[in-house]
């Protein structure tokens, strides 16, 4: 019966044996799986974190970017407001010096017409003078025409001194 009992324990030897290979397959197989799973999660990662140092990367450039932008932004937005309020006082300026040359050439369009009234009065005063002056100048006519008809210069002196008492000279007048 030993020769029985070792073959049996030769056979479960061989058995247990066959069961570790196995087991040391599936186990080497199963490692070899993970391993392989390492190393593809290993080059994702390689791969994530390069892309997110792409995207860091871009992330800064447009923070900086958009910094730039609010800053010109901010300097269009001065610049306009000054451009904005330059022009309203230019306008304010403008409106004021119209409304002051306004003023200047009312006053003058004023005073040209009180020139003008005076100049109607004097030119109407001078043509009241003209027609007494002219008919002065036709009396005296008339006087001198009558000078050799006279005898004497008594007589002559009479009417002239009538003449003269009866022409009151009118004082010019200045209209308004």
């Amino acid at each position: 019966m030993a020769a029985e009992e070792v073959l049996q324990t030769v056979d479960h030897y061989k058995t247990e044996i066959e069961r570790l290979t196995k087991e040391l397959t599936e186990t080497t197989h199963e490692k070899i799986q993970a391993a392989e799973y390492g190393l593809v999660v290993l080059e994702e990662k390689l791969t994530l974190k390069q892309q997110y140092d792409e995207l860091e990367a871009e992330y800064d450039s447009l923070k900086q970017e958009l910094e730039q932008l609010k800053e010109a932004f901010g300097q269009s937005f001065s610049i306009h407001r000054k451009v904005a309020e330059d022009g309203e006082t230019r306008e304010e300026t403008l409106l004021q010096e119209s409304a002051s040359k306004e003023a200047y050439y009312l006053g003058k369009i004023l005073e040209m017409q009180n020139e003008l009234k005076q100049s109607r009065a004097v030119v109407t005063n001078v043509q009241a003078e003209n027609e007494r002056l002219t008919a002065v100048v036709q009396d005296l006519k008339e006087v001198v025409t009558l000078l050799p008809n006279l005898e004497c210069s008594g007589t002559i002196q009479h009417p002239l001194q009538k003449w003269t008492e009866g022409h009151v000279e009118p004082k010019p007048t200045i209209l308004d």
